[in-house]
């Protein structure tokens, strides 16, 4: 990091400015940086599958689903999830929070408070409509966890369990039909 601690805390555009740092990833929280272990590769698979289970979903609204870009919630605060959906994107490097409809964490051991709690937190004070939170290690597969804010509040709407497939709304305005098994393992050839 080529940023010089400010006594004041960091800002998004000193967030911004940070070089990036090869297999971590730097989010800004309450003026400081926090520094975590990039992803495995099972947890990168899934936010992968995801988000491009996502982005096929809403393409036609306009909209993109896209992996690990830093978003910007408030004053102090940027958090880089593992997928968003994006209601516009812009060629930079951080998007507003104002842009993001649904925010997706996989929850790894070093993130686990944050995605189960602050993050939440934060993105529903921020008025993003939907969180979802992929809890792994069970068995056969991840659970989903889909969220909708709820006067301020995110409000669960379905648990996604691996081995059951259910279609979940995505966004408002289109939906994906799911087995969270299918999140696992290597991909499957095709004949």
């Amino acid at each position: 990091m080529t940023t010089a601690r400010r006594l004041d805390g960091y800002t998004l555009d000193d967030w911004e400015a940070v070089d990036p740092v090869e297999g971590h990833r730097v989010e800004l929280v309450g003026g400081q940086f926090r520094v975590s272990a990039a992803p495995s590769v099972p947890h990168q698979r899934i936010a992968d599958r995801l988000q491009n289970l996502l982005d096929d979903a809403v393409a036609d609204d306009g909209m993109e689903a896209v992996t690990a870009v830093g978003v910007r919630v408030a004053p102090g605060i940027g958090y880089i999830p593992d997928v968003v959906v994006c209601t516009e994107l812009v060629d930079t490097t951080t998007v507003d929070v104002g842009l993001v409809a649904l925010v997706v964490e996989v929850v790894s051991p070093s993130t686990a408070k944050a995605d189960r709690l602050e993050k939440p937190s934060a993105f529903a004070a921020a008025g993003v409509p939907a969180y979802w939170r992929v809890e792994t290690g069970r068995e056969g597969g991840p659970v989903v966890y889909c969220y909708r804010l709820d006067r301020g509040t995110y409000v669960e709407t379905a648990t996604l369990t691996p081995g059951t497939t259910a279609t979940v709304d995505v966004a408002g305005t289109a939906s994906i039909t799911l087995d969270p098994a299918s999140l696992i393992g290597p991909r499957r050839r095709r004949s």
